[in-house]
């Protein structure tokens, strides 16, 4: 009765359309037989509600088939959100149709139409009807306000977007592979304060985003959980960011905690429990008003969070595909009087060295999949340069950990966008920045200052494998007294330069506190794990054996020798220890041992701890091993 009664606001008590509400948030039920009386009071004008000849009761049950704008609250009709899911396969309703249309071959109205509903009194229904099919558009009342919203010219005043992602953490300046320093937050704000200078209000308003991995990845961040970003971001004035992957890593508890704390919102939209309910306390979108300006903002997670997080942390939650989410609220941002629609999403892409062409990717996919009118996106995720127009909508993200800024400029005469680096010796630091993270970094220097070792020469991640893996792979192993280890290279977070490693250093190439397991195989289950390693692009680093493989056989079948290191043979029926952090361990990246195992330990050391210990261990300064340990081989003729 409720989800009967928000549909009839459609109607205004004289007889007319309320303009203020969408056509296509007027709902017809099948199934139930109902009158609507448009005279009566809104709350009240379902006058006549039975199923199968049978008046409805308020105790009585039952299934309604809806789609995902609907079964999410969409439209106004919050009386559905909660309500259990039964159903969901993740079907198409354009698919499901198109198999109907396939099975009958020809459409029939009437068996399809059944009169089930009237509007009374009489006397309203022949000017409803009018107003259905204004202009002579069959479609016009499923169109309505929403589309005359959604394609009317862009206000005088302009909009500039400064947006930013994959902050991680990083309050101070580093050092990129030529040695340059990028980055630290003061640097960073006082950039973002320079684009903001650049848009004068009235005639210009700026507004501030972020496509999500604000806190993770520095000991400063980490062993404050990332208050310091917060404070941060608060000061600056962000509007809102989108929910990251890592933003999970240390549970919800923590991340509602942060939410909290900030003074902006942090989106996802896409986000829901695992029984279809929404998430009460992540937000979907918001409305932003600058100056004359309404900024409608969406925010999106990556579906891949289960994968690239924590798994336990994510246990009880989905994350939906996210083209048809962003349509709906689009189009309820739109209704709301929204001039600018704005995605922020934590999905990214991979583009060639310009940023702008030959770009693929899940953001891409996002831009080139959405149907409502999207007039910007501030992506992350990828750590990459993107700078490019797709599907006419500009799409920015500005590589990682402050080294750069998106700036995008919308107006009448069309958009603008461009990433513009942070390089410390061409700004002057913002002060007050300045002094928050002088604050953070004073608080964690006795235990980040400590010297672990010294180190021969410089150890970058170039390509997807190098000696910095192979030495965490190595330390893994010893550390967890195992005959193989395998380190996943999205864990490794930064480069180890040649002379001193403090703990800050190492702390910032392995932040996340990963636990080691220890998993007892035998030789077949090893080796068919190892084939998972080489089944598709190689985005790891091994420790205790060599793999010789053929990329161009199938998968599972590409390992064409495997040597141990120690010189045994593997054998099928013999048992080995295999490391691994709890990120691969429970799933991620698709890695777990999921089969086989004989037995499971959580040992009683983290991944730094172990790197810490071994690096302690080696003759200084430590020298790497720079061996392959997974080789291609030509294909088998």
């Amino acid at each position: 009765r409720d989800y009967l009664e928000q549909s009839a606001k459609y109607y205004k008590t004289s007889g007319s359309v309320d303009p203020s509400i969408p056509g296509f948030n007027f709902d017809i039920d099948s199934g139930a037989d109902y009158t609507l009386d448009v005279s009566r009071p809104i709350g009240q004008r379902v006058t006549r509600l039975e199923v199968k000849g049978r008046a409805v009761q308020p105790t009585d049950s039952f299934t309604m088939a809806l789609n995902n704008y609907r079964q999410t609250g969409g439209g106004g009709y919050a009386m559905l959100s909660g309500a259990p899911v039964v159903y969901d396969k993740q079907q198409e309703i354009r698919q499901l149709l198109v198999d109907e249309v396939r099975r009958k071959g020809t459409i029939t109205p009437s068996d399809y139409f059944t009169p089930n509903w009237r509007i009374e009194p009489s006397s309203s229904v022949a000017s409803l009807y009018r107003e259905l099919r204004r202009d002579n558009r069959e479609d016009a009342h499923a169109v309505g306000t929403a589309t005359t919203t959604a394609t009317k010219a862009r206000p005088a005043t302009r909009l500039r977007i400064i947006g930013t992602n994959d902050f991680h953490g990083a309050l101070e300046p580093r050092p990129d592979a030529t040695g340059k320093r990028r980055g630290g937050a003061a640097y960073w704000a006082a950039a973002i304060k320079n684009a903001a200078a650049g848009c004068v209000a009235p005639a210009c308003e700026t507004i501030l985003l972020d496509g999500g991995d604000e806190f993770q990845g520095t000991p400063a961040s980490n062993l404050a959980f990332g208050r310091p970003v917060v404070a941060i971001f608060n000061q600056l004035g962000f509007a809102a960011g989108a929910v990251g992957n890592h933003e999970f890593d240390w549970g919800q508890d923590t991340l509602r905690a942060r939410m909290h704390d900030a003074h902006y919102a942090i989106l996802g939209a896409n986000v829901r429990y695992a029984d279809g309910r929404n998430v009460p306390w992540i937000r979907a979108d918001t409305l932003v008003t600058r100056g004359a300006l309404k900024i409608g903002v969406i925010g999106i997670a990556t579906p891949l969070t289960p994968t690239t997080t924590r798994a336990s942390n994510v246990a009880d939650l989905r994350f939906l595909p996210p083209a048809p989410v962003v349509d709906s609220f689009a189009r309820r941002l739109r209704a709301r009087g929204a001039d600018y629609v704005i995605v922020i999403a934590h999905e990214g892409a991979f583009c060639d060295r310009d940023g702008a062409s030959s770009c693929n990717g899940e953001i891409i996919e996002l831009a080139r999949s959405v149907k409502e009118p999207i007039d910007a996106i501030v992506s992350g995720h990828t750590h990459t340069l993107v700078d490019a127009t797709i599907n006419g909508i500009p799409i920015t993200q500005a590589r990682s950990s402050g080294t750069a800024i998106d700036v995008i400029d919308l107006g009448p005469g069309g958009s603008t966008h461009a990433v513009r680096d942070v390089v410390t010796d061409s700004i002057t630091a913002d002060p007050v920045v300045e002094t928050i993270v002088a604050a953070a970094v004073k608080s964690v220097a006795p235990l980040v200052d400590r010297t672990i070792a010294t180190i021969a020469t410089n150890l970058t991640r170039d390509g997807n494998q190098y000696p910095l893996g192979n030495l965490i792979a190595d330390a893994m192993r010893a550390g967890g007294k195992g005959d193989v280890a395998v380190m996943n290279n999205g864990g490794i977070r930064a480069n180890l330069r040649a002379g001193t490693a403090t703990y800050g250093s190492l702390f910032e190439i392995q932040p996340f506190a990963n636990i080691l397991y220890r998993v007892t195989v035998t030789g077949k289950t090893l080796r068919d794990y190892l084939e998972k390693l080489v089944a598709k692009r190689i985005n790891v680093h091994i420790s205790g054996v060599q793999i010789s493989y053929d990329s161009t056989r199938a998968p599972g079948a590409r390992i064409t020798a495997v040597k141990l290191t120690d010189g045994r043979e593997l054998k099928d029926d013999a048992q080995y220890a295999l490391i691994l952090n709890d990120f691969l361990a429970t799933g991620g990246d698709g890695l777990g041992v999921t089969t086989g195992a004989i037995r499971t330990e959580v040992l009683n050391t983290t991944d730094l701890d172990a790197l810490i210990d071994y690096l302690r261990s080696q003759p200084q300064p430590v020298r790497v091993p720079m061996d392959s340990r997974l080789i291609v081989v030509p294909p088998s003729r």
